[in-house]
């Protein structure tokens, strides 16, 4: 074999090992999806009569509604988790669990999602996620502005609460975990002022 031979075969061989590297380089990484949990709390009896409940808008910071878990890394820097995603609408979830934790807390079937289109009597909960990550520390962090108001949008009730919750270990699964624990404390929150609120209403 000449020369001129020998190195159009190598130059064969180098180019098939390239595309060989290449395409085990470019196979696609693993997904992986997750759900919200909501409270596995026993429902409470309701005490007192209470209005139907609006529970919406929910509005969630650009950052967090990208379809993917959020890491903190600094005051300053985030990582968007390409590889791990929520399963669905991450409002929608967000909502589901709201309605579901708040009946349960309220024991009462009269709360329902937001719609625009929706004519409405009642008291209304309106939600900003700010924060719903894991935080630099490794903490499961949730932090939200939230109101009650009446059918005439005046506002009977207005906090911004924060919770942290200690992951059981650092895998996602875990973090989503704390995650739906801190929306449950949340939403015991939410109940104990809807149950004043509807109080002084009487």
């Amino acid at each position: 074999m000449n020369k001129k031979k020998r190195l159009t075969l190598y130059s064969i061989l180098v180019i098939c090992l390239l595309l060989f590297i290449s395409g085990c380089m470019r196979q696609k990484l693993p997904f992986f999806y997750y759900t919200l949990e909501s409270s596995n709390q026993v429902e409470t009896p309701s005490t007192n009569s209470l209005p139907n409940i609006l529970v919406g808008p929910i509005v969630i910071a650009s950052f967090l509604d990208k379809g993917q878990l959020v890491k903190q890394n600094s005051a300053y820097a985030i990582t968007i988790e390409e590889q791990h995603r929520w399963a669905g609408n991450l409002q929608e979830m967000l909502s589901d669990a709201l309605i579901n934790n708040l009946s349960r807390n309220l024991g009462t079937n009269t709360i329902y999602p937001y719609s625009d289109n929706h004519v409405f009597e009642g008291l209304q909960l309106e939600l900003a996620l700010l924060h719903f990550e894991k935080d630099s520390k490794g903490q499961a962090l949730l932090r939200a502005r939230w109101k009650i108001s009446d059918t005439n949008q005046s506002i009977l009730y207005a906090k911004t609460s924060t919770y942290t919750t200690q992951p059981e270990n650092s895998n996602y699964s875990s973090l989503v975990q704390g995650l739906s624990i801190g929306l449950s404390s949340l939403s015991e929150e939410i109940a104990d002022a809807i149950r004043a609120v509807a109080l002084e209403m009487e």
